[in-house]
């Protein structure tokens, strides 16, 4: 093994360290018991497991693949498990970053800015199921990329991509918008158009083949139908409460962070000379504006941010007498900035050991996380509660906490739970029939009625509580400072 080899070992090796930290998504729990189900059935589901208020409905589980590696995973090491490979995937998705800068800036490449993705990615994609649509984008345009300036035939691996990736994640609907756009736009921006005519055919070619695969899934054409249904509902209509759909920018937000990254970058690009093409240019320009109206974009952005970052470091750094770069100061900002990505691996593992000790310490993490005023934290001890005395009750649950319901007990229906928004109920979203209930809005004691409701869990300050708190036929049975549950009375008869 050459000094080269063994160095870029263990920046990988950093890089999944860094990504190694607590899951922390609030769809953790279904994501599980889907791959539960599938594994214990031997069966893909196609309607609704986990909630009584919708247990017919119909629904393309677009993650199904990635579910079972979520189970098996969980299986075998429990949270650790999971937390492990969404880190390797995390880090698999670094690779191809890797390849395709090195593609793109002749084999040189900054570890350290490499070390310094993961962070971004970590925030973008980390622990979620939407890494499996980074790590496909990634390998779509290293693909795109080893065909366009090497004119290697590993072209034709295209379809295998998109048939993994429309089993993995919705986003594959985006691999193939994105896939063509690179195709029309090389065209365009290509010196000699005649010669790009020839790769473009095969492109195209490709491209064909890659859309066919992704009718190779349980759900054929439906799969195509609930990734368009999902963009379109949550966001026209969803995203001041869906936070997946909202911009990059949200006030109270950290997107900030990245935009300021990105258009200190772009303004290099388009203010001082560079080497870098315009077919870049063009789409990160372009996946930088689809941020702006729904950071579901950013996992595009960060695919084609990185390598430009890695090539406007390489000339700015030509351009820097040697020096500077080597002088006390460089050294010790360096130094420092290492020091303080160790002390962050260093802290995220002691974090995974804490949290992982048992569910209440996992709710207590969690619960440090949930800054977000529409993500309570997770009450674990009302939750024990309703488990131990409230087994068989029809529960009006807080959207998020289904996921933990459905993740403490598998067998537990919900009245809601994660991908509820994405259920269409003459013509409009369940999650709005959801929000009519916890605000009380005139016709809730009709809904109550209407799915047989005989309890409700939510947090304190929710709106329906103030009401039921006036209802004779309520009662509170439990409550803390996160969670107060209520039991309806049985109805008393009089001879």
């Amino acid at each position: 093994m050459t000094k080269k080899t063994f160095l870029l070992f263990l920046t990988f090796v950093f890089i999944f360290f860094l990504s190694l930290q607590v899951i922390t998504d609030t769809d953790f729990g279904w994501h599980l018991r889907v791959g539960e189900y599938i594994i214990n059935t031997q069966t893909i589901p196609k309607k609704d497991l986990f909630s009584f208020s919708q247990s017919n409905y119909p629904y393309v589980y677009h993650s199904w693949a990635g579910e079972i590696l979520v189970f098996a995973s969980y299986k075998l090491l429990g949270l650790y498990g999971v937390s492990i490979l969404f880190s390797l995937i995390l880090t698999i998705c670094l690779f191809f970053i890797y390849k395709i800068t090195q593609i793109l800036s002749d084999n040189k490449v900054s570890y350290p800015l490499l070390i310094l993705a993961v962070l971004l990615a970590s925030t973008i994609a980390g622990g979620r199921m939407r890494v499996f649509g980074l790590l496909y984008l990634s390998i779509t345009y290293f693909l795109f990329l080893k065909f366009q300036k090497q004119n290697s035939k590993i072209i034709w691996a295209m379809p295998l991509v998109f048939f993994l990736w429309v089993n993995f994640h919705g986003s594959f609907i985006l691999g193939i918008v994105t896939l063509l756009a690179l195709i029309v736009a090389s065209q365009v921006f290509a010196q000699d158009k005649k010669r790009q005519f020839k790769k473009t055919r095969t492109l195209l070619s490709v491209s064909t083949l890659s859309i066919l695969a992704t009718l190779i899934n349980p759900y054929f054409l439906s799969a195509w139908l609930q990734a368009i249904t999902m963009t379109s509902n949550s966001y026209l209509y969803l995203s001041s409460i869906n936070l997946d759909w909202q911009p990059l920018i949200t006030p109270g937000g950290t997107g900030w962070i990245l935009a300021v990254i990105v258009f200190a970058i772009i303004f290099f690009l388009f203010f001082f000379k560079t080497k870098i093409g315009s077919l870049q240019k063009f789409f990160l320009l372009l996946f930088s504006l689809l941020s702006l109206i729904t950071s579901r974009f950013t996992i595009a952005l960060f695919v084609f941010l990185v390598p430009i970052a890695n090539q406007l470091y390489l000339e700015f750094k030509g351009k820097l007498a040697s020096q500077i770069l080597n002088s006390i100061s460089v050294r010790f900002a360096v130094f420092a900035l290492f020091t303080v990505l160790f002390l962050t691996a260093a802290k995220n593992l002691l974090e995974i050991n804490q949290a992982y000790l048992s569910p209440e310490n996992y709710s207590r993490f969690l619960a440090t996380k949930s800054t977000i005023k529409f993500y309570g934290p997770w009450p674990y001890r009302a939750n024990l509660y309703l488990e131990k005395n409230l087994p068989e009750k029809r529960i009006l649950n807080d959207a998020n906490w289904g996921n933990f319901m459905i993740f403490q007990n598998q067998n537990r229906k919900v009245f809601y739970w994660g991908a509820m928004d994405n259920f269409i109920i003459n013509g409009r979203s369940f999650v709005l029939e959801y929000l009519n209930l916890i605000q009380a809005a005139p016709d809730w004691e009709e809904k109550i009625e209407r799915y047989q409701i005989d309890a409700v869990f939510l947090p304190p300050s929710f709106p329906l509580i103030a009401v039921l708190k006036l209802k004779p036929d309520w009662q509170i049975v439990y409550q803390d400072n996160q969670a107060i549950i209520f039991v309806k009375n049985p109805p008393t008869y009089h001879p």
